[in-house]
């Protein structure tokens, strides 16, 4: 009696079982896709003057309402910042999250990173930044070294820019004397 070697699984596959199997390994990347990675979400912002309260004002205050958006962002430099990153779906409330604050200098540099968990009955991160220097400013939500999503916002002056304090500003933040003293 000779066998059949051609046979190389123990079970035999009828016409529906191969169906069912293709139409199963098309769809399992696309549900991979769907629950794989941490989700996006959206900024929210608010500001207080945090020097014009007392101590105690301070520790029991709440914030609850932002403004959700993430163009035209300015703020004053005695603003203190209060910002919230509200996902669409959970990351996992054990996810470690950075935050990274960043100045624009002649690139972006980084001066400030903290790390965070997202609040589990929110899903969301909040935080907030005060005694922020006028410029240009990046905020990046980071997970395991890729960035989630990121800002742009500025901190301007109270009165506005104008010739004079613009030079000012650029003549303080240069550390080499020639350049400083051409302006």
């Amino acid at each position: 009696m000779r066998q059949n070697s051609s046979r190389l699984l123990p079970f035999s596959f009828t016409q529906t079982h191969l169906v069912v199997f293709i139409r199963f390994l098309l769809v399992l990347p696309f549900f991979l896709l769907i629950q794989c990675g941490v989700p996006k979400g959206e900024f929210g912002w608010t500001t207080t003057k945090m020097e014009e309260m007392d101590i105690l004002e301070q520790h029991i205050q709440t914030i609850t309402d932002y403004k959700m958006m993430r163009d035209d962002l300015i703020f004053s430099p005695s603003d203190t910042i209060h910002y919230v990153y509200q996902f669409s779906r959970t990351p996992g409330l054990e996810t470690d999250f950075h935050i990274s604050l960043n100045r624009y200098e002649l690139d972006f540099v980084e001066i400030d990173i903290k790390k965070k968990r997202v609040e589990p009955d929110t899903l969301a991160i909040r935080d907030e930044f005060s005694l922020l220097r006028t410029g240009e400013y990046l905020i990046k939500i980071v997970h395991e070294g890729d960035t989630i999503d990121e800002v742009k916002f500025r901190v301007l002056p109270d009165e506005g820019y104008t010739q004079e304090n613009l030079e000012q500003e650029l003549a303080g933040d240069q550390t080499d004397e020639i350049i400083k003293y051409s302006r």
